[in-house]
């Protein structure tokens, strides 16, 4: 990444003695071309280094001369969202010399959402020329969405329109009289303009996404590997998941016998060639390989919500509503809100395997007492012994979720984002310290600003947007602070980084055995802070109004 500096030797130990540096650091090396004594750092290491690479490098830094020359240079970019309300304020409030108070408005007034992204190298969002902008829709021309139907449900269409401005920092009237609510669908269009952006104007970078974990960052693909979508036998209502490779054996493959090795790929449905469940016999596997219909006997079947709505939408009646409202809404157009089948026992050709199958393919069920035995062994959540203790290895969810192919399975925007040529990576839950290069600390910058202006100026719609604009705005959020915001969040994952070096120091350490359970005192604080999900202004109080300080006297 373009994080580093390389000055000579004789420089360093100067710096050095100032104190500017502390000693003993950097990477040192001989210039291949000067032959000169060199030491290479990073640009936190001091002030003065980032300032140097800003004046000189059109990214804040230059190339490390470690890295692999034969991959791309990678660029990160933070996001994030986060609302501004019309009448944010403080919690304390001045009085006056006789002890009044200033009246202040009883609600919040109107809001806005901002999704935003940062990164050292472009700032804040990214911006964009006219020539810049008619050169990405030049690309655009004639091309659809990844997400399709996210696309046809907030745009009307899955083609992609021009872009009138960066994508990357988007406004957004939240709430049931405005756009809805944030969700995937604007989160996966808004990602693939930024990605048909960069992927125009920087070809020669690699890129990777630091999203937060929400609902919408989090929804997982129809197919996705899911313990939870699975039952124990096959079929059902379970959906049909995608194959999986076995690339390795720890975390893929179990202790007992197994019909799969490392390199295959994992069907999880049953195939035609296959033999069938290993809990029947050879007769019961053919009896049961295809669906019986049973003649004499039918069952009803109601619609669901989603099925009465394309009826209604092929009649060209459009309803919004819950079920009920639907189907009285069907009733009145002629439309039947269920159908009577007659009933089917389901057979396993064809259908998802189930956890049970899978399990058993891998090597993860003991059958040394008979197959039929094994059935009755285990179950969804699992069974306890005779003190009431329960019994992991009997739970055919907690066996299922603990294969690596499961717990890393992508989500729907990773999947997206891969299949587009970027990377999408997640911050850690209830760490927004360390969340997207320090983009917290972003919002807490223009909120620090917007609590400073008048409610005067905030009052009406127009003077409401206008000054949320100007509290985020490059021009307020420079490239430097995006820098000094990044190397906050950097130093606390590197203050996290060394006390898990610590535990795990204290756990090999056999003079200290007996207390691996003990943390250290600043880690308990830590994870205490930062339990819940808050922004910078509630964790890093000081910092923000340090910097809010520099920019009110800078202006």
């Amino acid at each position: 990444m373009f994080r580093w500096i390389q000055i000579e030797e004789e420089e360093a130990e100067k710096l050095e003695k100032e104190g500017v540096i502390p000693k003993d650091t950097g990477f040192r090396y001989n210039h291949p071309v000067m032959g000169r004594s060199m030491v290479e750092y990073h640009v936190d290491t001091c002030e003065l280094f980032q300032r140097k690479m800003n004046d000189e490098n059109v990214f804040g830094g230059r190339p490390s001369v470690r890295r692999d020359k034969t991959k791309k240079m990678l660029i990160k970019i933070g996001h994030d969202e986060a609302i501004m309300k019309q009448y944010l304020l403080t919690k304390k409030k001045w009085r006056g010399p006789n002890g009044e108070m200033a009246l202040v408005p009883k609600d919040e007034g109107m809001g806005l959402m901002i999704s935003g992204t940062m990164s050292r190298e472009f700032g804040w969002g990214l911006h964009l020329s006219k020539e810049e902008l008619a050169q990405v829709n030049e690309t655009r021309l004639g091309k659809s969405y990844e997400d399709a139907e996210s696309a046809n449900a907030k745009r009307g269409s899955a083609n992609k329109m021009p872009l009138t401005e960066s994508p990357f920092i988007r406004e957004f009237e939240y709430g049931s009289k405005g756009e809805g609510y944030w969700s995937y669908e604007h989160m996966v269009i808004q990602l693939e303009d930024c990605i048909d952006c960069l992927k125009v104007l920087y070809p020669q970078y690699e890129f990777v996404f630091l999203l937060d974990h929400s609902c919408g960052h989090d929804r997982q693909r129809e197919d996705g590997l899911n313990a939870g979508k699975m039952s124990k036998s096959f079929g059902g209502r379970q959906k049909k998941l995608r194959d999986t490779e076995i690339k390795k054996e720890d975390g893929y493959l179990g202790p007992f016998h197994r019909t799969l090795k490392v390199g295959d790929i994992q069907k999880m449905c049953f195939q035609s060639t296959d033999i069938g469940p290993f809990w029947m016999t050879p007769e019961e596997r053919e009896q049961s390989r295809k669906d019986i219909v049973v003649t004499t006997k039918t069952k009803i079947r109601k619609y669901t919500k989603d099925e009465l709505k394309r009826f209604l939408e092929a009649k060209g009646v459009s309803v919004k509503g819950n079920l009920a409202a639907l189907q009285s809404a069907c009733e009145q157009n002629g439309i039947p809100i269920q159908e009577e089948k007659n009933k089917i026992i389901e057979g396993w050709e064809g259908k998802p395997k189930g956890m049970l199958q899978v399990l058993w393919e891998r090597g993860f069920i003991n059958t040394e007492d008979g197959e039929k035995k094994a059935y009755q062994s285990y179950s969804i959540k699992g069974y306890t012994d005779q003190f009431g203790n329960h019994r992991p290895e009997t739970s055919l969810k907690e066996l299922m979720s603990s294969c690596k192919d499961f717990t890393e399975e992508e989500t729907m925007l990773q999947s997206i984002a891969c299949k587009l040529g970027v990377r999408v990576d997640r911050t850690p839950k209830c760490h927004c310290e360390l969340a997207g290069e320090g983009i917290e600390y972003a919002w807490a910058c223009s909120k620090n600003k917007y609590r400073s202006i008048l409610i005067e100026n905030k009052k009406g719609k127009e003077n409401f947007t206008k000054t949320v604009r100007s509290c985020i705005s490059r021009d307020h959020i420079t490239r430097e602070r995006a820098q000094k915001f990044a190397k906050r969040a950097r130093r606390y994952i590197m203050g996290y980084h060394v006390l898990h070096q610590q535990q795990h120091n204290k756990a090999q350490d056999s003079s200290s055995r007996g207390n691996e359970a003990i943390m250290p005192v600043k880690l308990e604080q830590m994870v205490k802070q930062f339990k819940t999900h808050r922004c910078a202004l509630d964790f890093d109080y000081s910092f923000c109004k340090e910097v809010f300080k520099d920019i009110t006297q800078a202006s």
